[in-house]
């Protein structure tokens, strides 16, 4: 990956984060709609534009996964006091 397409990816980490923050702390509903709405976004965007939105999406899902894992870590430190 180029350093235009890393710097790309990390631009959409916190629309990632965002989507697992909404799912973890407000309500599942709104973090499966948030983070479905944004992956449609980049969807139709790609199909107008053609500027290959999978980087788009790849950052998405890693702001995601690091929510995730977040909350995760934080549940355990939580659990052992």
């Amino acid at each position: 990956m180029s350093k235009e397409d890393w710097i790309r990816l990390w631009l959409h980490v916190p629309w990632g984060l965002l989507g697992a923050f909404l799912y973890f702390a407000v309500d599942k509903v709104f973090g499966v709609l948030a983070i479905t709405l944004m992956i449609c976004y980049e969807a139709f965007n790609d199909w107008s534009k053609h500027d290959h939105s999978y980087k788009d999406v790849v950052g998405i899902v890693w702001g995601v996964l690091i929510g995730g894992i977040a909350k995760w870590i934080s549940g355990l430190i939580l659990f052992e006091l």
